[in-house]
């Protein structure tokens, strides 16, 4: 079994222990919130927080048991950031099901507000699952502390992409921005940087070379997966960032790079609902025609490289590194 697999297997076992434990002896609303906190957690993800916080710990320490359990702690974090996501862009799906403010049989404005309390709950505990670990305590403080400032980071990148959208001067550099803030510290860089901290790695901060370019790599393949993917793979529209007038570098490339007659197609359509299926194909076609698409594939390759080529500064071991080369394959050479 491949690293990945393994690992994700155990953290699905993890995640239900937990959630078993916390649902046991409620009742009512209480007892509601965390079945479906539970099914939604549990639901499709691919677990790659907590394996890159597995992996960090590995570059100084064998995986044990209680790295496993810590690293729950990553998606209970990720359930908490979805749901407020989904709410702010009122999504409907997430990982193939609805998405969680769609969980509830109240009126709209109560289902938000519960979501909103839900996603407060899974946050708690996040926190408590990683306290729960028997670390030491410096660096369980540490870890603590980053983990704190990887949702800060979060909060900032989802600002800057709430805000930045709404002005005409967005730039693909500000993207690059929002993806280093919203994505790369949350998926890639702080995960793997708090597992490194708890086995005590001798320097965490070395990680940044490789967590957050390939952090932007993956996200760029994200919104290429956005508009170009597979729905049945993806497990959600490819319409959707489109009509929630998503500003990626493939937008915004095409705005540099397509005749005008074409810009102004896409502009008179994007963050629009219910874009007919011939005009986001035409839209499509624009993007891929005028060079956007081929440029913003290079731009992932860019940061895909910048992060493979600093795997050698990371660790001596050959089980290691090439297991960082793996997880950036998957990152970004990924049809889903």
């Amino acid at each position: 079994m491949d690293f990945v697999s393994q690992y994700k297997g155990e953290v699905d076992l993890a995640l239900e222990e937990f959630f078993v434990k916390k649902e046991a002896g409620k009742s009512g609303i209480e007892k509601d919130a965390i079945s479906k906190l539970r099914e939604f957690t549990m639901r499709g993800g691919k677990r790659i927080r907590p394996v890159f916080m597995i992996l960090g710990y590995w570059l100084n320490s064998d995986i044990d048991s209680k790295i496993v359990s810590a690293s729950v702690s990553l998606e209970l974090m990720q359930s908490y950031l979805l749901i407020h996501d989904d709410i702010i862009d009122q999504s409907d799906v997430r990982r193939g099901g609805p998405t969680f403010h769609k969980m509830f049989g109240y009126e709209e404005r109560i289902n938000e507000g519960i979501s909103i309390v839900c996603a407060d709950l899974s946050d708690a505990y996040s926190h408590e699952a990683l306290l729960e670990g028997d670390f030491a305590p410096d660096r369980l403080n540490k870890a603590m502390k980053l983990m704190s400032e990887t949702v800060e980071y979060t909060g900032i990148g989802q600002l800057m992409d709430i805000t930045l959208s709404l002005g005409n001067n967005i730039t693909p550099e500000d993207v690059t921005s929002i993806h280093k803030y919203k994505t790369a510290q949350y998926t890639v860089n702080g995960p793997m940087k708090m597992g490194a901290i708890l086995a005590g790695y001798h320097d965490p901060e070395k990680i940044d070379s490789y967590g957050i370019p390939l952090g932007i790599a993956f996200q760029i393949k994200d919104d290429i997966l956005g508009m170009f993917g597979n729905e049945k793979d993806l497990g959600k529209s490819v319409v959707s960032d489109f009509e929630e007038g998503k500003m990626t570098h493939l937008i915004l490339y095409t705005y540099e790079m397509a005749k005008k007659s074409e810009v102004e197609f896409i502009k008179e359509r994007i963050g629009r609902k219910a874009v007919s299926d011939n005009d986001f194909l035409r839209v499509k076609e624009i993007v891929e025609n005028c060079g956007a698409l081929e440029k913003t594939r290079e731009l992932s390759r860019m940061y895909y490289d910048k992060a493979i080529s600093s795997i050698d500064d990371l660790t001596d071991s050959s089980a290691q590194r090439s297991q960082l080369n793996i997880m950036a394959d998957l990152m970004v050479r990924r049809v889903k």
